[in-house]
């Protein structure tokens, strides 16, 4: 009985899986339809949302989603990278309420590469003042709070 159970699960788990991967590569189609969608972080939030909600919902279910990287790149057809990205965004922004409708993807991907949430935070509102407008902005930014991260260290 138990183990028609878990068979059971694992079917479900996996119908819901086939339906998802089908939704996502929507998603990512209307995402890649254009340059405003692409560089939409309330977009890239949703699509990210939904994966990480599924991989939850397994963990939930007291399984594993084994190389979710690999499987995802594959059947949604995005890079590993990209998959990655969308993890890292949806973990460290919980609610599309806190993802700004004024930074774009991009500048988000490089605000994601700093590891202190505070640093982040402070990233961000340079972002919304103007005082960082462009990608290399965010770098310089980050390269200078790891520079100062290190003289305060020795």
């Amino acid at each position: 009985m138990h183990d028609t159970s878990q068979s059971q699960k694992l079917i479900l788990i996996q119908n819901r899986y086939s339906k998802l991967v089908s939704d996502w590569q929507i998603m990512l189609r209307e995402i890649r339809s254009s340059r405003r969608n692409m560089s939409n972080s309330q977009l890239q939030w949703k699509l990210a949302d939904e994966i990480y909600s599924f991989v939850k919902w397994v963990e939930n279910n007291n399984y594993v989603f084994a190389n979710v990287s690999e499987a995802l790149s594959r059947d949604v057809e995005m890079s590993r990278s990209q998959l990655n990205y969308l993890i890292k965004f949806r973990t460290h922004y919980p609610s599309i309420h806190h993802v700004s409708e004024e930074i774009n993807w991009s500048k988000y991907r490089e605000i994601l590469d700093i590891r202190s949430s505070e640093a982040r935070k402070i990233c961000e509102e340079k972002i919304l003042s103007g005082e960082i407008r462009t990608d290399r902005d965010t770098r310089d930014f980050k390269r200078r709070y790891r520079n100062s991260k290190r003289r305060l260290s020795s």
